[in-house]
């Protein structure tokens, strides 16, 4: 895009902090949920418009089996999209699954703290829905971290330092996405059908805590760093012309 080589650097992924500082915490509490054979925790987000609705649905009801047997626990992230709201419910409904409904932001924190603290959710189904931008958004962040695995279209969340089950695209550029996350294998490759991703529940934590060990998930860190040294660089530079040009006479 005509930007010079020497001021292009690879920087990382660019992950919440919260997320990556306690990668290796939350990575050892997934593998010790999977040894004790506790209900996998499933969080599925809706970005973007929605556009996934028939996807997510149809995915919601072929899981009825493994919610029923408790096999399974469902996080449902409808974001601000209310035709994703009606829709979750619509697929709860048509599974006869008990929920429970969270609407604001301090009510996702209490959900998370109380997973943290090792107590389970009262429903299998757990549903959160917002009226606001913001609250929809970091909702996901906050349950990546107690979930066991992340069900998501390969978007900015393809690179999300928690297991990864790459659902149906929305864009063509995203394929991409779904395929560097196998590579570091943190992700699964995309899965276009709901019968490949029922297939796909698998653990990922030691590629996480390993790919934390590389620098791959601190790409805020590192961007913040580079613009402190270059505004050092800058700054050192201007004093040795200041320190070169002759004083001037008052």
């Amino acid at each position: 895009m005509g930007v010079p080589a020497d001021q292009l650097i690879l920087a990382g992924a660019w992950i919440p902090r919260d997320m990556v500082d306690n990668i290796e915490r939350d990575c050892a509490a997934r593998t010790k949920r999977a040894q004790q054979r506790k209900p996998r925790r499933l969080l599925i987000p809706v970005g973007g418009a929605g556009a996934q609705k028939t996807f997510v649905t149809n995915f919601v009801r072929a899981l009825q089996p493994e919610l029923e047997a408790g096999r399974v626990q469902l996080f449902l992230n409808a974001g601000d999209h209310e035709h994703m709201r009606v829709a979750f419910l619509e697929a709860i409904r048509a599974i006869g699954a008990e929920h429970d409904v969270v609407d604001s932001m301090d009510g996702v924190n209490a959900f998370a703290d109380a997973l943290r603290a090792g107590k389970e959710p009262k429903r299998n189904v757990t549903l959160f829905a917002f009226s606001e931008y913001f609250p929809a958004v970091a909702t996901t962040d906050v349950l990546s971290r107690v979930a066991d695995v992340l069900c998501c279209k390969p978007s900015e969340l393809a690179f999300y330092p928690v297991p990864k089950l790459m659902i149906r695209r929305v864009g063509d550029h995203e394929a991409y996405s779904a395929l560097r996350a196998s590579e570091l294998g943190d992700g699964t490759l995309e899965l276009r059908e709901v019968a490949d991703a029922m297939a796909y529940i698998a653990q990922m934590n030691a590629c996480i805590v390993t790919n934390k060990a590389a620098g791959l998930y601190d790409g805020c860190k590192r961007a913040v760093e580079l613009a402190h040294e270059l505004a050092g660089k800058k700054a050192a530079k201007g004093a040795r012309r200041a320190s070169k040009s002759p004083a001037r006479a008052r």
